[in-house]
């Protein structure tokens, strides 16, 4: 067990006070600074509360935790008081003979290669992360980075917890790249692969994550949808499509096994801020497999529930229009299912809640027509969108019981025409 007294400054600017730390719960390493886990007696008093004691290791330390006490500042004069950020405790970045500290309370671990999370349980982190990218936004701040080591995880709620790369007044294209690194980490923490919109959500776009996700989390995929496709959604507006993810309280809230913060306790960090690591443990627990492997699970039992009215026939488009067209119609589906309490699909390897086109699977056993209860929620059938099947990718072919009735019209034309 470590223990220490740091003399810090209080946000409340009552002079320099003495904060008694017990740093009993390992540390990490990174290039700016050391994080130190334990808990820490407020000042004036008070029951002990767990936090994160931050040191810094040189010049670019001291930089990146007097920026994170300036946003701590300008959050604090906006009186923004949210729990995915915790609370500054104490701080001292100006003293020329000891490294720049702060100390801030927090709630769980290092989110670190965690296996991949169920839907159920993927729907309050995405909550959170995207409750305090809005609250950065109303404040005219940005977060910059979104990566594992910057979050802490108690099993079943996220924060963050670094500030040190926001950045005040940013322009459109900062905020929309926070939005992109967030859904970035959702897939990473859905999959357990990381995303090509990397931590700084600069990265591209990649179609393959969004199919991936429309099966096997379509809750999320559908939640994510816009950022995918480019749309440069704000976090406001992703948090409002979230009215249409159905809660589960049963798994959302349901605490961590006794005797460890969070199932992830015993992963070691793995960010690119970190460099070693010291975080005291038993095991390490299992990283997922490779998103094919996932996709082989076999799917959860589920009610039979009663298919919507038939919506209208689509018309007849082409290219870009017939995805557009088809995105529209499943994302209004969707919503339109959650909104009225339709049950979630089951997320490990289940299929997605639209049944995929031509070489993606098992095709209509014989007789297939409309679909009855038992063949998903909503899923149309092949004579709706006949003369034509709409594929994964949105596009619209020829149904192949349209082919040998077209092939033997021509063949009988250009009998006629030679004889």
């Amino acid at each position: 067990m470590t223990t220490e007294i740091a003399l810090l400054e209080t946000p409340s600017g009552e002079g320099r006070v003495e904060f008694a730390l017990t740093l009993d719960q390992g540390s990490r390493v990174g290039a700016r600074y050391r994080s130190h886990y334990g808990t820490v007696r407020p000042a004036g008093g008070g029951a002990e509360v767990e936090c994160v004691y931050k040191v810094a290791t040189g010049a670019m330390g001291k930089r990146v935790l007097s920026n994170e006490v300036a946003v701590w500042g300008g959050l604090r004069m906006e009186d923004v008081r949210a729990d995915q950020f915790g609370t500054l405790l104490g701080f001292d970045v100006d003293s020329p003979d000891d490294p720049a500290r702060l100390v801030q309370t927090r709630r769980g671990r290092p989110l670190t290669g965690t296996s991949p999370l169920t839907a159920e349980r993927l729907r309050q982190p995405a909550h959170d992360l995207f409750t305090a990218l809005r609250v950065l936004a109303d404040n005219a701040y940005a977060l910059g980075e979104l990566s594992p080591g910057m979050l802490l995880w108690d099993g079943r709620r996220l924060q963050i917890a670094d500030l040190g790369n926001a950045v005040g007044q940013p322009d459109d294209l900062r905020a929309a790249r926070d939005v992109r690194a967030a859904a970035g980490l959702l897939f990473w923490l859905a999959s357990g692969e990381e995303s090509s919109f990397g931590p700084d959500g600069a990265g591209p776009a990649d179609e393959a994550e969004l199919r991936w996700l429309i099966r096997h989390h379509p809750d999320l995929g559908m939640v994510l949808r816009p950022v995918f496709d480019e749309e440069v959604p704000t976090a406001a507006e992703v948090l409002a499509r979230m009215e249409g993810w159905p809660r589960s309280g049963d798994t959302t809230e349901r605490e961590a096994p006794g005797g460890q913060d969070s199932p992830t306790e015993q992963d070691a960090p793995e960010d690119d801020d970190t460099r070693t690591v010291e975080i005291h443990s038993t095991a390490h627990a299992a990283r997922a497999g490779r998103i094919g492997r996932t996709a082989r699970a076999e799917p959860a039992e589920r009610a039979e529930p009663k298919p919507p009215p038939p919506a209208p026939p689509a018309p007849p488009a082409t290219g870009d229009a017939s995805r557009a067209i088809e995105n529209y119609r499943r994302e209004k589906q969707w919503l339109g299912q959650r909104r009225h309490g339709a049950p979630a699909h089951p997320s490990r390897g289940s299929a997605p809640p639209f049944r995929p086109g031509p070489g993606t699977g098992p095709g209509p056993g014989p007789g297939a027509g409309r679909p009855g209860p038992a063949q998903g929620v909503g899923v149309p059938s092949l004579p709706r969108d006949f003369p034509f099947r709409v594929g994964d990718d949105g596009r619209r072919r020829p149904h192949p019981a349209l082919v040998w009735p077209v092939v033997f019209v021509l063949v009988v034309l250009i009998l006629l025409v030679v004889l």
